[in-house]
């Protein structure tokens, strides 16, 4: 079974502290430019990071480029704090048995892009089974930014899920994931404990080529309720996936949603995999560097 390769994009912002203006963040641009500051922030953060509290570390593995005012490479996002068996997965036989202070670790592509001649900044992060250190390393951004620059504040805004930036892009299905209902129900209808079980609901147009709306047109099929759940024919769903056509593919986006798939950007079937299961880095920058081009231009006024 392949794990499921994620994407999600911010948008970074400078401003005053107290303001409401975004400041050019180019060469000789006050405070920073951008992207020198980011290079240097990757760089002074290549060991390990600990998470106070959640046995978690992190740290960057910067690579080189050949691309203007770019900043990519790996977080390698590490767990660790609990016992577990590593057995063959064809004779179940035990190969190893994990301690507690065993660390696992993962690499997650990341990438920067900073134009000279603009007001924000694009920075994408991947996530691996729903695995990814997104807010350790934004907070730290932004504190470590602020200890800098004292009168200026960074922020980091998702974009994937924002109508505005998908606008007309047609929908071709949605999927609705896990029903807020009760367990006791599904026992009985499915015969197995729904623990056992993924149930998703998944509505597309009986139209070959047809497509059920345009992705700024969703809030008047789907709404979501005070508590986070997505209603939908009277039932609630934890969260939503549209499928949508983005630049010259189709990808899956988490919309919205108690779930924590919101603004992610299902790139799965669109990547290649080494024999470790994670993603080839040319496939993975080629994912990331098309969709950086759709955002930016959609973003930059």
């Amino acid at each position: 079974m392949s794990f499921t390769i994620g994407l999600r994009f911010y948008r970074i912002s400078i401003r005053k502290k107290g303001g409401s203006d975004a400041l050019p963040m180019g060469p000789g641009c006050e405070p920073c430019d951008l992207i020198d500051y980011a290079n240097d922030f990757v760089h002074r953060k290549t060991e390990p990071t600990v998470v106070v509290g959640a046995s978690r570390t992190w740290f960057f593995e910067p690579l080189p480029t050949n691309s203007i005012r770019v900043v990519h490479g790996y977080i390698n996002y590490g767990t660790h704090g609990f016992e577990s068996k590593l057995k063959d997965v064809k004779t179940r036989r035990q190969k190893y048995k994990r301690e507690a202070t065993d660390l696992e670790e993962i690499p997650l592509y990341f990438q920067i892009w900073s134009p000279s001649s603009s007001d924000h900044a694009l920075i994408a992060f991947q996530s691996f089974q729903g695995r990814s250190c997104i807010n350790n390393v934004r907070l730290a951004m932004i504190q470590d930014f602020q200890e800098r620059f004292p009168g200026f504040v960074i922020s980091f805004r998702i974009i994937a899920a924002s109508g505005a930036i998908l606008g007309e892009a047609p929908v071709k299905a949605l999927t609705f994931i896990k029903p807020k209902q009760s367990s006791d129900r599904f026992d009985r209808v499915l015969g197995r404990p729904t623990e056992e079980l993924e149930y998703e609901l998944t509505v597309r147009s009986r139209k070959r080529g047809g497509m059920i709306s345009r992705y700024k047109d969703l809030s008047a099929i789907v709404s979501q309720a005070d508590d986070g759940f997505v209603e939908f024919d009277g039932r609630e769903f934890e969260g939503v996936k549209a499928d949508v056509a983005i630049g010259k593919k189709r990808r899956t986006v988490g919309i919205f949603g108690s779930g924590s798939d919101a603004g992610l950007i299902d790139v799965s079937d669109n990547i290649k995999r080494d024999k470790s299961g994670h993603p080839t880095l040319q496939s993975i920058m080629g994912e990331v560097d098309e969709l950086m081009e759709e955002f930016y231009g959609s973003v930059k006024t």
